[in-house]
């Protein structure tokens, strides 16, 4: 068993694959700034897996380094060099458990080798993707990584099936945070049960998809792009299931909200890096078709940045007060699952943000809040800040509508949002399918041993998906 330790004033929470002979750089995310004391970073290599556990004082917390892993073919040893950054390029893989950290490593083979052209559309998976002018990651080696775990058949699910899950009627459970959460878990179960998915053309997924994605207005051949991008079949209201197998059984097919409800609920038995790839494919998919009239997915980031939005720094807060009450108590099951603060993301105090931006340097960019109105002292304690208030805007009421607000937050450099709330979820799902980092939802105020206590992320970007963390909203 090779072992080597570091000394360094930052340290990774993620680090990479090794595949064999080869050179892997990663840079993690979520910069936290720590004073000179000892911090060790211990690794342990047993034949191509290594643990990773960072320690200060005796005190386990979380923080960025970029890290170079070489694999000597002619040995078994991993030796390690690193170089203190602040870029965001990579996502977590950890989990927090009973205050303890652990970093999951899987060998990763070169991307070439695993991804097969004749399976995976180069029109969808190779084109790199920019929103509103804003680029993201998509097409990029990280993201071809990602979505080497997402194995797509050559036939769609249901092929071979007479299974129909047919999504109808006007009504669904939630709002719409809930509702794309639904839509996602149609997309999954249809894969997971080899089911045919099918809308009709006046169900609430029509609605819901058609403002923001999928405008038929600027495409006369939309219907059959969408079809083609998520194996889903177009139903006309009137049209006969005759000769399908409605599913699911046990339900009635036929109560729209009843069937949402078991779509929202729905937990997938695939493995965690899987299922992150498989969601992530569906939400670039969307995204590669998203809507610039009637309603405008750009008009948030265009009211804000104007010329301005390709090339501005900025970071997005997202705050849902969730009704007050019912609002603590789902944040409290979330703090269970986390190790997240029970109120923190509700109520988004100025030290609680300072406490992300101040260490990543983007105090000094532009902020701008996302809110639901319901709590508005929030707004208010933030603009009274002598260090957020100068930075901070509001979302003008003009530009502001769900998909608006869900596209600036989504291409931001930084988003904070509330790990109770579906939206936020969504935001952070689609920000790590676009290839980025600083996702900040769970966190707590922790003591390290020296000094006041401090706040820490306690539950990684793969959280987000994550069933054992967040149940049915995963």
């Amino acid at each position: 068993m090779g072992r080597s330790r570091m000394m360094s004033r930052a340290a990774a929470a993620l680090l990479l694959f090794c595949g064999a002979a080869a050179v892997v750089v990663m840079i993690c995310r979520d910069l936290e700034t720590a004073a000179p004391s000892h911090l060790q970073l211990e690794t342990e290599t047993t034949h191509s897996e290594t643990t990773l556990q960072i320690r200060r004082d005796s005190e386990e917390r979380r923080l960025s380094l970029s890290l170079s892993f070489f694999k000597d073919p002619k040995s078994s040893s991993l030796r390690s060099e690193s170089t203190e950054t602040s870029t965001d390029q990579g996502i977590w893989f950890s989990r927090w458990r009973n205050k303890d950290m652990y970093a999951e490593l899987r060998e990763k083979q070169q991307i070439q080798q695993r991804l097969n052209a004749e399976v995976l559309d180069s029109e969808h998976y190779f084109q790199p993707l920019s929103i509103c002018g804003r680029q993201t990651n998509v097409g990029t080696t990280q993201d071809l990584a990602l979505l080497e775990k997402f194995n797509m058949e050559n036939t769609c699910p249901g092929a071979n099936s007479k299974k129909l899950l047919l999504l109808q009627g006007g009504l669904a459970h939630g709002r719409t945070g809930n509702n794309l959460i639904e839509f996602l878990h149609a997309l999954q179960i249809a894969r997971d049960m080899d089911y045919q998915l099918a809308i009709t053309s006046n169900s609430w997924v029509f609605e819901l998809l058609h403002k923001m994605w999928f405008n038929s207005i600027h495409d006369d051949d939309w219907a059959a792009k969408f079809e083609k991008a998520f194996c889903i079949k177009i139903f006309h209201p009137d049209e006969s299931t005759k000769g399908w197998d409605r599913v699911p059984h046990g339900l009635n097919p036929n109560n729209s909200v009843i069937v949402s409800k078991y779509l929202f609920n729905y937990e997938s038995e695939l493995p965690l890096d899987q299922y992150i790839a498989s969601q992530s494919r569906f939400i670039q998919m969307l995204f590669r078709h998203y809507n610039t009239a009637p309603e405008d997915m750009c008009s948030g980031i265009n009211a804000i940045f104007g010329e301005e939005r390709s090339n501005v720094r900025y970071s997005v807060l997202h705050n849902r007060h969730l009704e007050g009450a019912p609002g603590i108590r789902l944040m409290q099951r979330m703090s269970r699952g986390s190790g997240c603060h029970p109120t923190a993301a509700l109520e988004m105090h100025p030290e609680y943000i300072k406490s992300i931006l101040e260490p990543i340097g983007m105090l000094d960019y532009p902020i701008v809040l996302i809110t639901d109105g319901q709590d508005p002292a929030v707004a208010q304690r933030l603009l009274e800040d002598p260090e957020i208030g100068p930075m901070l805007s509001v979302m003008p009421q003009s530009a502001s509508w769900i998909g608006g607000d869900l596209t600036a937050a989504i291409m931001s450099d930084v988003f904070i949002g509330n790990p109770a709330s579906s939206f936020s979820g969504f935001i952070a799902k689609a920000r790590i399918a676009m290839g980025f980092g600083n996702n900040h939802l769970f966190r707590a105020k922790v003591s390290t041993g020296v000094g006041k206590p401090e706040w820490v992320t306690t539950c990684g970007d793969a959280c987000i998906f994550d069933k054992n963390v967040l149940g049915n909203m995963s």
